[in-house]
């Protein structure tokens, strides 16, 4: 066999997965992209690029949509806070206490920095099945383990879903930020309720020459309203802001000051 046979044949072997890898097409060696990033391509039809290309052309928009997010995130988290202690929330609000509902806790913005991590990490697998199908495949010739962690499941692959991988990431990260807010409200309400936590006040109301002798927990207000819990009654309580003459936080204890320290030859001089 000639140079010019062996040639044709070599150009005519398809791409090859590589086990170090790489993937070798015609004499030519692609390293793995290991990105952790969601695969766009296959995605351009979705409703998620279709948001993010209007988001793109009207820059502006980008904020108004983060604090609608975070408006609705924080009335979602305050429903479940509220019900903890049998008050319909949405009945003592305005429009104006929907606009400001999740900027009243940090924490939001720590649970979707965290829904996009685990959405994220969960969807690595198929990522890297689309970005290197060839490298994908040898893996999985090779042990067990690759084939499980590659394989079209729920968990690490939106082909079950019949969604596009943009828009089944989308979908995650806001499953995951209604779940986890709403955990995160439950348990911070039953801290209050049972553990003592939360912030002590005293309460003054118009009219009392006098505050009430029983401290309050403060769970929170709206533009018209105090919302207070009442450990001794084992009951919450709205009062309208119009009736509230002066709330007081409760007086923390002084940390007691330590005494300096007294040398051994001061000590011994005295004594003599």
């Amino acid at each position: 066999m000639d140079n010019k046979d062996r040639d044709s044949i070599i150009g005519d072997v398809p791409a090859t997965g590589q086990l170090d890898g790489t993937v070798a097409v015609a004499g030519e060696v692609t390293p793995t992209d290991w990105s952790v990033m969601p695969v766009v391509k296959g995605s351009e039809d979705s409703v998620v690029m279709e948001l993010w290309r209007l988001l793109k052309q009207e820059p502006a928009l980008i904020v108004s949509a983060g604090y609608v997010l975070l408006s609705l995130l924080g009335l979602w988290s305050s429903y479940f806070f509220y019900l903890r202690f049998n008050l319909s929330i949405l009945d003592y609000l305005q429009i104006s206490d929907f606009l400001v509902a999740g900027l009243r806790d940090p924490m939001y913005a720590g649970i979707l920095a965290g829904g996009i991590f685990l959405a994220v990490v969960l969807g690595w697998p198929d990522t890297l099945r689309r970005r290197n199908p060839a490298r994908v495949e040898a893996l999985r010739a090779r042990h067990w383990g690759w084939r499980i962690l590659f394989s079209k499941s729920p968990l690490t692959s939106w082909d079950t879903s019949g969604m596009r991988p943009l828009t089944g990431l989308t979908i995650a990260v806001v499953f995951f930020m209604a779940i986890g807010a709403a955990q995160y409200s439950m348990k911070k309400a039953e801290d209050i309720r049972d553990n003592g936590a939360g912030a002590s006040v005293t309460v003054h109301l118009n009219g009392d020459a006098a505050p009430l002798k029983e401290q309050a927990r403060l769970l929170g207000s709206s533009s018209a309203f105090v919302f207070l819990w009442w450990p001794q009654q084992r009951r919450a309580e709205a009062l309208p802001i119009s009736a509230i003459k002066r709330l007081q936080s409760v007086v923390l204890p002084a940390k007691p000051v330590a005494a300096p320290p007294v040398s051994a030859s001061r000590t011994k001089t005295a004594a003599e």
